[in-house]
C-alpha cells in the first residue's frame, strides 16, 4: 500500500517538473500606448511587449488593416515609431516555439500643427534707421509668440513688435516660435539685413560774416565713395568760383567748409546767388551728378 502512494506522488512531481517549462515561458504579446503628438513634431511610440522564447514575429493592424510585418526581433520590446492616427492592435504572434497569444491596444492622436508666419514690410533696413517692424500673421489658435532677432537682445512675447538694430552691417537671423491652444508648436525664420545707405546734405545759403553762426557751407554726407567726390561752384556768368574733391574737408561735423572766397584768389565773393555742380559714386557704385543754388549772404 506505501509503494502505492509513493509511486503516484512521483509521478505527481514529474508531471510538475515536466509541465513547468511551458507554464513559465508562455508565448504571449502585448500591444498598449496612449500618445499624442502634433503633425510637425516627433513621431508617436506605440510599445508591443512579449513573454517567450526569442525571435518573435508578428503582425499589426492599423485601424483594422494589417500592416508590412516587421523582422523577427529578438528583443522582448518593440517599439513602433509612427505619425499614422488610429488604433493600433496585433493580429498575430508566435515566438520560435509556436503561436501565441495577443492581448491589448494602442491609440495614436494626430493634431494639426499652427503655422508661424512673419511679416516684415522690408527685411533690408537702412544704417541710418535701422528699424524693423515685425508682425505675426501666424495661422492656428494661437495664444504664445516668442521673437528671437539674432542680435543677441532679449526675447519679446507679443504678437507684433518693433525692434531696433544696432547701427552696423550685418545680416541678422530673426524667428518667431509659435503655441496654439495644444501645445503644438511652429517655427518661423526671416533674414535682416543691415544695409549701408548714401545721403548727401546740402544746404542752400550760408553767411560768411564772421559771427560764428552758419559762417561756412558745409556738407554732411554718408556711404559715397570719397575719392569719387567733385564739387564746383559757379557764379551767374558761369566762371568758376570755388572747387573741391574732398569732401571731408567740407563737413559741418568737423567744421570744415567753404568760406565765401574765390578758389585762387581769396577775396571775398559779394552777396549773391551761385549755381553748385556735385558728383560722386554711392558705395554701391551708382554715380550722381547734381546742380543746385547756394545764396551767399554778408
Amino acid at each position: 500500500m506505501w509503494g502505492f502512494f509513493y509511486i503516484c506522488r512521483m509521478i505527481r512531481n514529474t508531471l510538475v517538473i515536466l509541465l513547468f517549462p511551458f507554464l513559465v515561458s508562455a508565448q504571449s504579446a502585448d500591444i498598449f500606448g496612449n500618445d499624442t503628438i502634433c503633425d510637425n513634431a516627433n513621431k508617436a511610440i506605440v510599445t508591443v511587449d512579449f513573454a517567450g522564447t526569442p525571435p518573435f514575429t508578428f503582425i499589426y493592424a492599423i485601424n483594422g488593416v494589417n500592416q508590412p510585418s516587421p523582422q523577427p526581433t529578438p528583443l522582448n520590446s518593440y517599439l513602433i515609431e509612427t505619425t499614422e492616427v488610429g488604433v493600433y492592435t496585433l493580429v498575430s504572434f508566435n515566438d520560435d516555439i509556436s503561436v501565441g497569444t495577443t492581448t491589448g491596444s494602442a491609440l495614436v492622436t494626430v493634431l494639426g500643427s499652427p503655422t508661424a508666419i512673419i511679416h516684415l514690410p522690408s527685411d533690408t533696413l537702412s544704417i541710418i534707421y535701422p528699424i524693423a517692424y515685425f508682425n505675426s500673421q501666424s495661422i492656428g489658435d494661437i495664444v504664445s509668440w516668442d521673437w528671437h532677432f539674432g542680435d543677441n537682445t532679449s526675447n519679446i512675447n507679443t504678437e507684433d513688435v518693433i525692434h531696433e538694430y544696432s547701427d552696423s552691417l550685418a545680416v541678422y537671423q530673426a524667428s518667431l516660435i509659435i503655441e496654439d491652444i495644444n501645445g503644438c508648436t511652429d517655427t518661423a525664420i526671416r533674414y535682416v539685413w543691415v544695409n549701408q545707405e548714401y545721403w548727401m546734405y546740402i544746404p542752400t545759403s550760408f553767411t560768411p560774416d564772421n559771427d560764428k553762426i552758419n559762417d561756412n557751407f558745409c556738407i554732411e554726407y554718408h556711404g559715397i565713395r570719397e575719392n569719387t567726390f567733385s564739387f564746383k561752384v559757379y557764379n551767374v556768368q558761369g566762371d568758376l568760383m570755388y572747387q573741391s574733391i574732398k569732401p571731408n574737408e567740407l563737413r559741418c561735423s568737423i567744421n570744415g567748409g567753404w568760406d565765401g572766397s574765390h578758389y585762387n584768389s581769396s577775396t571775398e565773393l559779394p552777396s549773391d546767388t551761385y549755381v553748385y555742380e556735385i558728383y560722386f559714386q554711392d558705395f554701391e557704385g551708382w554715380k550722381h551728378q547734381e546742380y543746385g543754388t547756394i545764396v551767399l549772404v554778408r
